[in-house]
């Protein structure tokens, strides 16, 4: 049987709003209707009661929507989306030890690793705007659909059952500066948990300079292709190096002098990495937002010889998860291309194969070619997986022992 009460058109019930409450409900995309529809069909439990008078309040819970209200149920307190709730991932012992073990190549045999990607995140004062459907805050759904589109699409992709490349993730949290809270860490599931925590650790505060934030970028690319180059990488053996830039407006440094120094920073890192250069700008913000320099960061890349893209995933959750899972099927691809346009029968190289298996390179599980030419070693790590492995030398690429 249906109570009298649902029975009544949803149009019927009564929302008297609070100047509050009707703040906050343009401020997150709120209608009225929304409020009555949860009035009507939500489920009803008690909230916590005012903190002045103590009198009791109405929570009313319906499709993802928190609608507060007096003890009359007639007068708005207060409304906001449900967050979306992301389940971390169990951690067997086996994953950890591989993520140590991963750790210890990309810091050891760094000419290992098949990528390096960089993630600025603005974390500037206007991300806490609880204006993304399904997330408590811009921040915590930049974090969320990273964790997400990102890292789990990604891995869940993998044939290794682990989950593991021999890649590399670098975070950098754009304000008045930039701060790391993650470099250099293995692809994985460890790193998706990091990820997933993360917005409920950091607070977004002050302005978002962009220059600050590539200016640690290009250090940590120059230091890292530095130390391969000195190892015996030729260029083209390089891995990938790619820029993840996500911010919701205009930069803070927006100056003349700060506009010439941004266009150096992104010449001089294309200009050395060339093609290994994937440079993806996303803009999160309402229609309307000023994305212009964005925009022309992701044309001097081009320009210079890199790969960009800029995307403007507004405020929908919807389009933030679409565009990092659109990265990452790039990603993918060119991990993809690398393997399948260099191997042969049983995964060998073949001798049609592309320049730099004409070349005599070594395929190694991951897909990454490296070495020329040489002795292999092969190890086992416990009894699960094996790696091959080349130590480069000024003198050229020996075996390692």
């Amino acid at each position: 049987l249906v109570s009298s009460e649902q029975s009544r058109a949803t149009a019927d019930f009564t929302v008297l709003s609070s100047r509050h409450g009707r703040a906050r409900r343009q401020l997150r995309n709120i209608s009225k209707r929304d409020l009555k529809a949860a009035i009507k069909y939500g489920k009803r439990e008690p909230a916590r009661p005012d903190r002045r008078t103590g009198k009791p309040r109405w929570k009313f819970v319906h499709n993802g929507l928190v609608y507060i209200t007096d003890e009359t149920m007639r007068n708005e307190i207060t409304s906001f989306q449900k967050a979306v709730t992301i389940d971390s991932k169990h951690l067997t012992v086996e994953m950890i030890n591989h993520h140590i073990e991963v750790k210890r190549i990309l810091r050891e045999e760094r000419h290992l690793c098949t990528g390096h990607t960089f993630i600025v995140i603005d974390q500037s004062g206007s991300m806490r705007n609880p204006d993304v459907n399904g997330f408590v805050s811009r921040s915590h759904a930049a974090y969320g659909t990273l964790a997400l589109d990102f890292i789990s699409e990604q891995l869940d992709s993998n044939p290794n059952k682990y989950g593991l490349f021999a890649e590399s993730v670098s975070v950098i949290e754009m304000k008045d500066t930039a701060k790391v809270v993650l470099q250099m860490e293995p692809f994985d599931w460890i790193l998706f948990d990091r990820l997933c925590r993360r917005p409920n650790t950091t607070r977004p505060s002050f302005h978002g300079n962009y220059n600050e934030s590539l200016k640690c970028v290009e250090s940590m690319i120059f230091d890292e292709y530095t130390k391969l180059a000195e190892d015996g990488v030729e260029h083209k053996d390089m891995p990938t190096f790619s820029i993840v830039f996500l911010s919701d407006g205009r930069p803070s440094d927006c100056t003349r002098a700060d506009t010439e120094q941004r266009t150096t920073l992104l010449q001089n890192l294309t200009q050395l990495l060339s093609s290994k250069l994937l440079f993806y700008a996303m803009g999160v913000g309402a229609n309307g937002a000023d994305f212009g320099v964005l925009s022309s960061m992701v044309k001097i890349v081009n320009e210079n010889g890199g790969e960009g893209q800029f995307v403007h995933a507004g405020l929908s959750a919807v389009a933030l998860s679409s565009t990092f899972s659109d990265i990452s099927n790039t990603l993918t691809t060119h991990r993809t291309t690398l393997l399948s346009s260099t191997k042969g029968a049983n995964n060998l190289p073949t001798d049609n194969a592309a320049g730099k298996t004409k070349k005599d390179f070594t395929m190694r599980e991951t897909g990454k070619i490296v070495g020329k030419t040489m002795p292999v070693e092969t190890y086992i790590h416990g009894k699960e997986y094996t790696i091959k492995r080349f130590r480069f030398e000024n003198k050229g690429a020996q075996r390692f022992s």
